[in-house]
Parts: C-alpha cells; sequence; structure tokens
C-alpha cells in the first residue's frame, strides 16, 4: 500500500509525525486532497479540519484556525497557531 509522511507542528512542537495513505484540508483557494507522490505544493489553510487516513485505514481528524501547507518529496509538512 502507497502512503507519504504527515508532520504537523506548532513553532514550539511537533504534535502528529507518521505515514499516512491520504490527506484532506481546507486551503483559502477551496478543499485540497493530498495522496502518495503528489506534485510539489504550498497553501495557506483556512480554518476547518485536517482529515488523515492512517496506514491502518482509521480516520483522523484536527481542527485548526489556519495554517501553511508544504507538500514535496513524497512528504506534507503542516505548520499551525
Amino acid at each position: 500500500m502507497k502512503e507519504f509522511t504527515l508532520e504537523i507542528r506548532t513553532p514550539e512542537k511537533s504534535l502528529f509525525f507518521d505515514r499516512i495513505l491520504s490527506l484532506k484540508v481546507n486551503s483559502l483557494d477551496g478543499k485540497i486532497g493530498v495522496l502518495p507522490q503528489h506534485a510539489p505544493l504550498s497553501a495557506v489553510l483556512s480554518a476547518g479540519d485536517i482529515v488523515y487516513r492512517l496506514e491502518s485505514g482509521e480516520e483522523k481528524r484536527n481542527n485548526i484556525k489556519g495554517g501553511f501547507l508544504i507538500v514535496k518529496n513524497n512528504a506534507a509538512y503542516i505548520l499551525v497557531d
């Protein structure tokens, strides 16, 4: 099964770091879905849920007030307040 790395962090600490199957976020330009081997991307995130699926198939949600997303080299990095 294909997966990629997701790191969610604040300026102070890492909140999540693991391999996942998919990611959905809300950006200022609309909803973004990320799958393994996604093209490089950067986006400003709006308030809403970060939804990601773990390798086990379990879906997790984190609510944010905004942040930044960077996707590159089969990894996604989210910086939140």
